[in-house]
């Protein structure tokens, strides 16, 4: 978790979201803004950028972004979907 006590905390993939403006993520990810709604749309963030997405969460001081927090939120994303 963050070391920051007014950062909340990433709880599910809008969270992730909301750490970047949608340029600062497509521009991260190397991705047109359309990717980026597309993501928004379907609240995932496809595994092949996590290892570019983690990087750019660190440097805006999200070191609680880990590629295991990531594969839980995408897991508990696919349960509500099924849901």
């Amino acid at each position: 978790m963050s070391t920051e006590p007014n950062i909340a905390p990433i709880n599910e993939m809008t969270d992730v979201f909301g750490i970047f403006k949608n340029t600062e993520l497509a521009e991260a990810l190397n991705v047109g803004p359309s990717t980026i709604s597309e993501m928004k749309r379907r609240k995932s963030i496809p595994p092949e950028y996590w290892s570019d997405l983690i990087p750019a969460a660190r440097a805006k001081g999200r070191d609680d972004l880990t590629f295991e927090l990531m594969s839980e939120l995408a897991r508990k994303a696919k349960r509500k979907v099924a849901a």
